[in-house]
């Protein structure tokens, strides 16, 4: 999870994509009093990992209390600061090693409007280097000619084993000023030799956020998969990042910040409040992907792959609209209740990936039972059962896979109504 400490940046990064939140009329700096709600949220919370955002973090006045309150309330909490390391190094002096790492995002120097900028950030990346912070040196490819070798020997020399690269990601429904995915095959070829020459010097590196599977050819994969497996890891699916605004509101990250954003303490934890983005948002975005052939691409329909970065994703988005999950398991639930198994079951293998979660999973179990397809039956209502945390709806699983006949068991004689679980089932939060 990550919390915004204040909008105003002290960088010119051209890829920005966090220019709506500060362009708009909203509030600079989070207050001292949402911090201690945070703080008490976070703890109650059992958040593990949170980074300290902006703009820039260090623009804020009361950083050094701000981690106090932190390290007070959630000592057992790994925080860090990400920061485009435009600030005057005396505020180092202010903040411990021992309470927050840092993560210092570079651009090439041509990629500063001001030029003693790069300075001042190398600066202080050797000071906070020196003083004994964990540093961790990130970069954004945002244009084809990016040049390949700047940030692996800039990790080499100052000592790092690793470091952090994305391609930068537009705004939703923006104008990007970066690379299109028109372009990824050209950018792609770029990406794979500053790999390997972080690979020649004995680093590895990490991808933020995620690219689509075909970003690189299978024989790239293969190689990345030895030598940077937490490139490897992230590539494929696009997950909710869970950004949190001064205001104590939540989005679902930068790059779909035009969406829509929720109330932090409505929700009892970071799960909760994924698991609503990915209701609420990412089923509506992900049925298409960034190409054109991603609808006929095995891995985008059995959700290995997001197709790209979701702002990619042209999709009119609405957020009163009843989600897409919810018009499944009610088609689902009324084809069950009319006698139509079959019906039920093609609605269910007709849906994407990503919108049968649990209770439709469930529901095509009860529909395949009916029909006497036990095996099928029994897979999809094991998986249901590995998929919810929900006690009740559990329980009815449990009671079906009692029921349910496998080669070598005895049969059971009582096959259930469609009625016997709709009740249940259109009693569920979708």
């Amino acid at each position: 999870m990550n919390l915004v400490l204040a909008r105003s940046c002290s960088n010119s990064c051209p890829y920005c994509f966090e220019t709506t939140e500060r362009n708009e009329d909203r509030q600079n700096l989070i207050s001292m009093e949402n911090v201690n709600k945070f703080a008490s949220w976070a703890n109650n919370a059992g958040v593990p990992y949170l980074s300290l955002l902006g703009g820039e973090p260090f623009l804020h006045p009361k950083l050094a209390d701000i981690i106090r309150i932190f390290r007070q309330t959630s000592p057992a909490m790994e925080l860090q600061i990400f920061t485009g390391g435009v600030f005057n190094k005396e505020l180092l002096e202010k903040i411990s090693p021992q309470d927050t790492g840092l993560i210092f995002n570079i651009n090439e120097p041509s990629d500063y409007r001001n030029p003693k900028h790069f300075k001042k950030v190398i600066s202080n990346l050797e000071m906070a280097i020196r003083k004994g912070f964990i540093v961790v040196l990130g970069f954004n490819v945002w244009r084809e000619d990016f040049d390949i070798k700047f940030m692996p020997s800039l990790a080499h020399y100052y000592g790092r084993t690793n470091f952090r690269w994305t391609v930068a990601n537009p705004q939703w429904n923006c104008p990007p000023n970066v690379i299109k995915p028109e372009k990824f095959d050209v950018v792609a070829q770029r990406c794979f030799a500053m790999l390997k020459e972080a690979a020649r010097l004995d680093l590895t590196a990490d991808l933020d956020c995620p690219l689509p599977l075909c970003f690189f050819n299978e024989s790239q994969l293969a190689w990345i998969r030895q030598y940077h497996p937490g490139t490897s890891a992230r590539i494929g699916r696009c997950e909710p990042v869970l950004d949190v605004t001064p205001e104590l509101e939540v989005i679902r990250c930068f790059a779909l910040s035009k969406l829509t954003r929720v109330k932090l303490t409505d929700f009892p934890n970071e799960n909760a409040i994924w698991h609503w983005f990915f209701r609420k948002v990412d089923t509506q975005l992900l049925p298409q992907g960034c190409f054109k052939h991603c609808g006929d691409c095995q891995h985008f329909k059995l959700g290995k792959c997001s197709g790209g970065c979701l702002a990619w994703h042209e999709c009119i988005v609405d957020m009163e609209m009843q989600s897409e999950t919810s018009k499944l398991v009610m088609g689902m639930q009324q084809a069950l209740e009319e006698g139509q198994p079959t019906l039920a079951l093609e609605l269910y293998d007709r849906s994407s990936y990503y919108l049968k979660t649990a209770i439709p999973k469930f529901a095509a179990a009860i529909a395949a039972y009916q029909l006497g397809k036990h095996e099928q039956a029994f897979r999809y209502a094991a998986y249901a059962q590995d998929l919810t945390t929900n006690p009740g709806l559990r329980s009815q699983i449990g009671d079906l896979l009692q029921k349910i006949p496998l080669p070598g068991y005895k049969k059971r004689s009582h096959i259930p109504s469609g009625n016997d679980y709709v009740e249940f089932i259109s009693n569920q939060n979708i």
